[in-house]
Parts: C-alpha cells; sequence; structure tokens
C-alpha cells in the first residue's frame, strides 16, 4: 500500500519512528514523500497516491473496465480546471468545470489497486463529448460495446448527468442516433 508522508507520521506516530520502519524494512521509501509497504509497488497505486484529485477518464477508464482491449499509452485523467498541470509524459489530462468534475465518479479495483473512474454512464458522455479527438475506428469500437451492453446502463442516470453539461442536446441527439 502506498501512504504519503504525512499518512505515515500518524501510522508510525513521528518522523524519527518513520526513519527506524524504513531502516527495519517495515516501510519503503519510493520518493520524497511517497512510501509504501512493498519494495516494488505497482507504478498504477503509485501514480493514483500522487495524483489525488485525478479521475480516471476515455482511453484508461475503457480499458480498465474492459471495453476495450488497447491498452493506453498515457494514463489518460480528468481533473479540476483549477489543477495544477501533470509534467509528465506517460499523463494525458483534461481540465474540468468544477462543476463537472464530480459527477459519476465512482471507484473500482483494478490489479489490486482502487482506482477513481468515472462510471459507465459518464463514460458514454464523455465518449461523445471526445468523439473528435478519439480515431474514428476506437470510437466506433466503444460505442458498439455500449449497444451491445445497454441492459447494463442506466439512461436515466445519462439524463440526470446530462443537466449539468453544456450542448446536452447535441450529446442527447448523438445517444439516440448511436446506441439507443
Amino acid at each position: 500500500m502506498v501512504y504519503l508522508y504525512n499518512e505515515c507520521i500518524k501510522l508510525f506516530g513521528s518522523h524519527y519512528a518513520l526513519m527506524q520502519a524504513i531502516a527495519n524494512k517495515k516501510i519503503f521509501k519510493i520518493k520524497d514523500g511517497l512510501y509504501s509497504t512493498n519494495k516494488n509497488e505497482k507504478e498504477l497505486a503509485i501514480f493514483v497516491k500522487e495524483h489525488m484529485g485525478a479521475v480516471f477518464t476515455l482511453e484508461s477508464a475503457f480499458y480498465y473496465y474492459g471495453m476495450s482491449d488497447v491498452i493506453p499509452d498515457k494514463y489518460v485523467v480528468a481533473t479540476d480546471k483549477d489543477a495544477s498541470k501533470y509534467n509528465k509524459q506517460n499523463v494525458k489530462q483534461y481540465f474540468m468545470n468544477n462543476g463537472l468534475i464530480n459527477i459519476g465518479v465512482t471507484s473500482i479495483k483494478y490489479l489490486d489497486t482502487t482506482i477513481p473512474i468515472f462510471d459507465k454512464e459518464r463514460l458514454l458522455i464523455e465518449l461523445i463529448r471526445y468523439k473528435n479527438k478519439l480515431p474514428f475506428d476506437y470510437y466506433k469500437e466503444i460505442i458498439n460495446y455500449y449497444r451491445n451492453h445497454i441492459s447494463e446502463i442506466s439512461i436515466t442516470t445519462i439524463l440526470d448527468y446530462l443537466e449539468s453539461f453544456p450542448k446536452k442536446e447535441l450529446i442527447t441527439r448523438t445517444l439516440q442516433m448511436e446506441v439507443l
């Protein structure tokens, strides 16, 4: 499990006790401010802890849900529009208005790591919103997934979510033409 420095201080009681735990290999320092109970921690677990507030979306979320077998070459996340830009080559970051970032956020367990992710209903909205930024074949693959699994999707939830989105009429029309 991955911990931040302040979590380690609460766990061990003091900085000195944390240093003793590191010396005794009860916990391992990954880098400044980040510690783990595992010597070789998974990259995903480290990413999630380092980027609290980021929500997995689009290509990453489609892969983690099993909607696509295309492994994304970057972590694709959504963050609040006021969040700092992640200056990392392995991250694709979408900035969202404060009111939109929390709509449809859930968490799933993937490779023993609990990750924040948009639910499938919100992802369908994101798929339509970012249609032009995705390869056409990839877009069609995900749309086909939704068509084939429509009974697992709550249309009522989608309609509730859409109330908060700009261009909701356009998204609704696209939903009706391509999925329903």
